[in-house]
């Protein structure tokens, strides 16, 4: 694996872009969460939203697609780029192995908080998916993984 692409916007009222390098799931997600609080910020129309941003990406796949898709930006919806955006830069089972990651996770000797923050922050990653676990489902995850005496601790 190579460096990993960064992301660089210098306020939330000014768009977002990204550099090259390799992007996972983690990454995407935090540029869709960025553009998309670029474009509340400048109340774009939904009918804008692809073309307002797209041309912010960087990186050889990026461009290809733009190459290849530039032309139906004015028509694209912002879940269809989305899921094209998934498509490129995502092997066909990220959901399945983000959650299989998620189950696997154990607390080990970190803090408990960060161990949350940690598995809350991969589940977001599946929002909006079927793949996505529930709060009573990450709770009984959650609890099962913790450290043995911490869990004696809070039954």
């Amino acid at each position: 694996m190579g460096t990993r692409a960064k992301i660089e916007q210098s306020a939330p009222n000014c768009p977002p872009t990204m550099g090259e390098g390799d992007v996972d799931a983690a990454l995407l997600w935090d540029w869709f969460v960025k553009c998309e609080n670029y474009l509340h910020h400048k109340n774009a129309a939904l009918a804008d939203m692809v073309k307002t941003v797209a041309h912010g990406m960087g990186g050889v796949h990026a461009i290809r697609w733009l190459a290849t898709c530039g032309p139906s930006l004015h028509e694209m919806d912002w879940d269809t780029y989305k899921e094209q955006m998934r498509s490129i830069f995502l092997s066909v089972d990220w959901e399945y192995t983000t959650r299989m990651s998620i189950l696997h996770m154990k607390q080990g000797s970190r803090p408990f908080i960060d161990y949350t923050l940690n598995v809350m922050g991969k589940n977001n990653l599946l929002a909006r998916t079927d793949s996505f676990i529930n709060d009573n489902f990450i709770c009984d995850a959650i609890e099962a993984s913790m450290e043995a005496d911490l869990a004696v601790e809070c039954h």
